[in-house]
């Protein structure tokens, strides 16, 4: 099963351009999501948009009155009283929107001196968590989100070396 990530906004180059296999995360996101899947489901998808970081700021305010930038916002489609309740008999299930600032991603990855590869793949993996009624509201749930979330990207990271040139020197 794949979770297929959409573009829909917003273009990385440059410096905030980072080395994201997709299709790799698609298949990474849609391996776990196949224990979500509604009957008749075969494929999820989700809206991925890249805005810059007055632009998140302004939807972190007007979604969550929190006047301040962050990495990644998350918009699910199929949520009822903080859970999960997608309709049964859809083929392909959109999910919703993740919106990430890939600026803010990168200076806060500099900041904490970690990979900003890796940390804009764990953006977008804790924004598709949430699509799928994961949340951090409280002690619990945050150590099984923050669990799930480190178990894929480290899937991820392991499949991507692995890969046919990955450890080829340019």
């Amino acid at each position: 099963m794949l979770l297929r990530l959409e573009q829909v906004a917003g273009a990385l180059c440059g410096r905030y351009a980072p080395g994201v296999d997709c299709g790799l995360l698609s298949r990474e996101l849609g391996a776990f999501a196949a224990r979500y899947a509604p009957d008749g489901c075969r494929e999820f998808s989700a809206a991925l948009s890249f805005v810059p970081p007055a632009e998140i700021r302004e939807l972190n305010q007007k979604y969550r009155g929190i006047g301040q930038e962050t990495d990644v916002l998350s918009f699910p489609l199929w949520e009822t009283d903080g859970a999960f309740s997608p309709p049964a008999g859809w083929e392909t299930l959109p999910l919703g929107d993740i919106v990430v600032a890939p600026e803010y991603v990168f200076y806060s990855a500099q900041e904490r001196k970690i990979d900003y590869n890796n940390e804009i793949v764990l953006v977008i993996i804790h924004g598709a968590l949430h699509l799928l009624g994961f949340d951090h509201d409280t002690e619990e749930r945050e150590r099984e989100m923050w669990s799930v979330q480190d178990a894929l990207l480290a899937g991820y990271i392991l499949k991507l070396s692995q890969a046919p040139g990955a450890n080829e020197e340019d």
